[in-house]
């Protein structure tokens, strides 16, 4: 009886064995990465299209994670991206990401620098500036992109018309400063008889050609350019200095540029001339304008003239700088698979895939080794422009600070500093001292409201 029990036994054993060989281990479902599009560019139709084929290339070639693009327009980013957070869906990637929307969110992102030195991931091919873009007291936020450097637009035909050598093609020209610009300007800025801004029968009311176009981007990109701090405060970001030095120097001379020497238009000129255009270069009727590379959109409205890129002049006191926007990504501090979103991240940042992007996004590649095909590919749409200049404006971004960069209560700073600079544009009359220190005393209330909440 024992024996026949020891073999039934033996029988039962050889079953389980038998039966645990034939049994297939369940397959691994790979990792989702979703990837939010709508803090900067990617979300027009064509852009839209080309990353859903990106996508269903490297799901096509990927087993163990799959991505997934996730679309808002920038006019909605803000409030789709926080309905997200707190539905506890939050995306792992914000791609492709600047630097005010990382500022907007900014505890939201967290430190690649571990992921990088775990990897030791080579960043010698990006440019040195570009990385430091991302570069923050406490963490260090993606790995650059593409990159926005400013030049100096110019249109030649009024050039040539009015008989004036082109403005420098390269850094180095001591003469290049905005004082030489705003007397060139003066003589390029006419009025419907054909005065220039220097004749003692001008009429500033009735400008139909300006001879440069002001700045492009926010208040800002300008105090840097005159030796301020682009943040207006200190390295603490406890105490605004928005009315002293490079800031109320630069207030003072966006206001000068517009009421005084007539070289620039207002707001209300700005938005109710130009044709329609959507902004003071591409109408044909202003000689210089300063303003990014991500005008790119706009080159095709150029095609009615002739049209270069120079260097940024010196400021005042012998600063050049090229305000600068950039691209990159962030991975969420509330993502379940951060690593992951890293690796995801590397693949897009590889040279070859990394070109492509730009392609879509219409921005420089941050790789040095990327520089020499950029131009030739701009060069060959656009053979008369010296997309050189482009690549060497790098060398003078505003890198650390830069003029998007984040400070303590972000948006409330940045409505305030640009409210007052429409008022400057607007008011011939506004007292530029006085409301550079109103500014500067609402600033500091939102610092202090910022600190008194730590």
């Amino acid at each position: 009886m024992k024996k026949l029990f020891g073999v039934l036994g033996m029988l039962v054993i050889l079953s389980m064995v038998l039966s645990a060989c034939g049994a297939k281990p369940a397959a691994k479902e790979p990792v989702k990465i979703t990837i939010f599009v709508g803090f900067g560019a990617g979300s027009d139709p064509d852009s839209m299209e080309a990353l859903k084929q990106i996508a269903s290339e490297y799901n096509s070639s990927h087993t163990d994670t799959q991505i997934e693009f996730t679309f808002s327009t920038w006019e909605e980013h803000a409030a789709k991206f926080s309905t997200l957070l707190a539905g506890d869906l939050a995306p792992d990637l914000a791609f492709p990401i600047g630097i005010q929307g990382i500022a907007e969110f900014y505890d939201e992102w967290i430190d690649v620098a571990p992921l990088i030195k775990e990897d030791n991931y080579d960043t010698s091919d990006f440019y040195g500036p570009a990385l430091d873009l991302l570069k923050y007291q406490d963490k260090t936020i993606g790995v650059p992109i593409g990159i926005y450097p400013s030049v100096v637009f110019y249109n030649e035909d009024l050039f040539d018309k009015a008989g004036f050598d082109y403005p420098p093609s390269a850094y180095g020209d001591p003469n290049w400063t905005y004082d030489k610009q705003v007397e060139l300007a003066k003589s390029l800025t006419l009025d419907e008889n054909g005065n220039d801004a220097n004749s003692a029968d001008f009429d500033p009311a009735k400008i139909s050609q300006w001879g440069w176009g002001g700045w492009c981007g926010p208040f800002r990109t300008i105090p840097g350019k005159f030796g301020g701090n682009a943040l207006g405060m200190d390295a603490e970001y406890k105490t605004a200095d928005m009315n002293s030095g490079g800031y109320l120097e630069a207030a003072q001379f966006l206001h000068d540029s517009i009421w005084k020497t007539h070289v620039a238009p207002t707001s209300e000129e700005l938005s109710a001339s130009f044709g329609g255009a959507d902004n003071p270069f591409e109408g044909g009727s202003t000689a210089m304008w300063e303003c990014f590379s991500w005008m790119a959109y706009a080159y095709p409205a150029f095609e009615h003239f002739n049209w270069n890129v120079a260097a940024v002049p010196a400021g005042p006191h012998g600063d050049i700088v090229s305000p600068t926007n950039a691209d990159t990504f962030a991975i969420s501090a509330h993502s379940k698979h951060p690593k992951e979103a890293w690796e995801v991240a590397k693949w897009f940042i590889e040279p070859k895939m990394l070109a492509r992007v730009c392609g879509i996004f219409g921005c420089m590649p941050s790789r040095k080794s990327l520089a020499e095909t950029w131009v030739s590919d701009m060069s060959g749409q656009y053979p008369k422009v010296d997309f050189q200049l482009f690549v060497d404006s790098i060398q003078y971004m505003d890198a650390s600070p830069n003029n998007e960069q984040w400070v303590p209560n972000y948006q409330k700073i940045w409505d305030a500093t640009e409210n007052t600079a429409d008022t400057l544009r607007t008011d011939g009359t506004a007292d530029v001292q006085a409301t550079m220190d109103a500014l500067n005393k609402e600033a500091q209330s939102y610092l202090d409201e910022y600190w008194a909440s730590k």
